[in-house]
């Protein structure tokens, strides 16, 4: 059981000396007091959706529901593509997939590409990464340009489960293992190894830290001790009321992603027939267990902050780099342009904010605002090559609007047919699309394009130019295919309710100015900036 939480700590740190000036008939203004900088520890999950306790949902999340209890809680936070290597390529270097052009795991950022953790290095800080932070090799993506000398990148490996799994050449559908064998304890062990080196720095020299630390849960295979599966029963977990795509739904919206039992047996299902509730409580049950697994090793690194005394002077940030589907409209995993996929938790914890202390924001975040964000925060120069905005007087009234709409992307491939008797192939829209994974940008048919604001989510698929590799938006309307989604009342509790009725068709009047912000938006968002970094007015 947890051990009971220990006397609450100042919300904010003492303030730095005041600058004595000498006596003088006419003083010249006191030079400014350097701003304490804080350290960051930064976590980052895989494959996990808002399903925490501070989000009214069904996970046993303790020590994430604590953390929001102390921190900020964005109940409306969405990354900019919803599968690994995109998002993080994403949101690590604060720019759009369209801009830098990494869409799935055949390209990534040219390396002179500047991202958050080399941004804290330059301003002296010392960088530390372990895990998943970004998918290539390991995690350690360009490691030498972001992370210091002091102690090697931590790769990540992947959870095993005994029975092979046919995809992504991993094992299992999901099992109980001890922690010892478990990828994510021994990188809990290390991340709390590397924790209380970077505090001890901290305390010797005053150098502030950066510590960024990726978990590999609650990725496939789910893997977890007993204990974790203990916490739920499965015959209690409820299952989607709305198990298929609708018939107003496009089948472009959908795509076929195994579902896989213990023991490796994959169930069959499609846009229309789902696979069996017990089936889907089996997975859930798993999925849950692997969540709380992650909760625990977060536990283990916010009790090491107070444990080093460095909490007070520490910046923590969780979230995940996507969402996940459970079986709603029958999609599972993550790869779409729905609300499930899309929306991440988040929260962000400040020392100095008591205004931000154990409250929630509406106001739409996305992934690509935490560079920013988390520099302003700390007292970093905000960096000039960040495509987000810098979201921190959030965290002095979080009740005001910052952001109106966040946007999304996904590709389709393989939605070719060759018509008979003809010579050319044809793209066809209204068919299931496929993964581009491992596919050129040449190779994609369609880009899905989506907008959320506070009401509405709009999806616009349209063809894919192949050679220009861009949209054509001004595409014949029977090549492109619109969804319109009601979030009237919409308060981030509830991952059934919403987005399986489509009114394109209904509400022109809604489609045709959402469409037009949408094109407006990307269109004009295709080139990143070329600076790198200046510092805040």
């Amino acid at each position: 059981p947890p051990s009971p939480p220990p006397p609450p700590l100042p919300s904010h740190p003492p303030p730095p000396p005041q600058p004595s000036q000498p006596p003088s008939p006419s003083p010249p203004s006191p030079p400014p007091i350097p701003v304490r900088r804080l350290n960051v520890l930064h976590i980052i999950s895989d494959d996990m959706r808002a399903d925490w306790g501070a989000y009214g949902r069904p996970a046993t999340t303790p020590h994430l529901d604590r953390l929001a209890s102390e921190g900020l809680t964005f109940l409306r936070a969405y990354c900019q593509m919803s599968v690994c290597s995109p998002s993080r390529q994403s949101f690590l270097t604060s720019q759009r997939p369209d801009a830098h052009r990494v869409w799935n795991f055949a390209t990534t950022n040219p390396r002179a590409t500047q991202a958050l953790p080399g941004h804290f290095r330059e301003a002296g800080y010392l960088t530390l990464g372990l895990g998943k932070t970004f998918h290539e090799d390991a995690g350690a993506w360009n490691s030498d340009h972001y992370w210091s000398p002091e102690r090697p990148y931590r790769n990540y490996t992947a959870n095993r489960c005994p029975q092979p799994l046919p995809f992504e050449g991993l094992n299992g559908g999901h099992c109980v293992e001890r922690d010892e064998v478990i990828a994510d304890y021994d990188l809990r062990l290390a991340a709390l190894d590397y924790l209380r080196f970077a505090a001890g720095v901290r305390k010797t020299t005053s150098r502030p830290f950066f510590l960024m630390v990726g978990f590999f849960g609650a990725h496939l295979p789910w893997v977890a001790p007993q204990r974790m599966y203990d916490l739920y029963n499965a015959a209690d977990l409820a299952v989607p009321t709305h198990p298929t795509l609708g018939p107003s739904q496009p089948l472009i919206s959908w795509t076929l992603q195994p579902v896989l039992l213990g023991d490796g047996t994959e169930v069959a299902h499609s846009p229309t027939e789902p696979v069996p509730v017990w089936v889907n409580r089996d997975q859930r049950h798993a999925y849950y267990a692997a969540m709380s697994y992650v909760d625990e090793h977060i536990g283990a690194l916010l009790q090491a902050l107070r444990d080093e005394s460095v909490e007070s002077s520490t910046i923590v940030a969780a979230h995940s780099d996507h969402g996940y589907h459970l079986g709603e409209h029958g999609l599972w995993h993550k790869a779409s342009n729905f609300e499930n996929a899309v929306r991440v938790p988040l929260v962000i914890k400040a020392p100095g904010k008591p205004s931000a202390t154990g409250r929630r924001t509406e106001s739409t975040t996305e992934l690509v605002d935490l560079w920013p964000t988390l520099s302003r925060l700390a007292g970093v120069g905000r960096p000039a090559s960040a495509a987000g905005d810098d979201l921190s007087p959030l965290f002095d009234d979080p009740t005001q609007t910052l952001k109106h709409a966040a946007y999304h992307q996904f590709p389709a491939c393989r939605m070719r047919l060759r018509a008979a008797g003809r010579g050319a192939d044809f793209r066809l829209i209204n068919q299931t699309r496929k993964m581009c994974n491992q596919l050129m940008p040449r190779q994609f048919d369609f880009m899905g394009y989506s907008m959320r604001t506070a009401r509405w989510r709009y999806t616009l698929w349209l063809p894919w130019d192949q050679e220009r590799l861009e949209p054509l938006w001004r595409a014949e309307e029977r090549d492109c295919a619109q969804e319109l989604y009601d979030h009237a009342g919409d308060d981030a509790s509830d991952m059934d309710r919403y987005e399986n009725v489509n009114l394109a068709a209904e509400r022109p009047d809604v489609t045709i100015g959402l469409r037009a912000q949408l094109e407006g938006f990307f269109s004009i968002r295709r080139e990143p900036p070329r600076s790198q970094i200046r510092q805040p007015p």
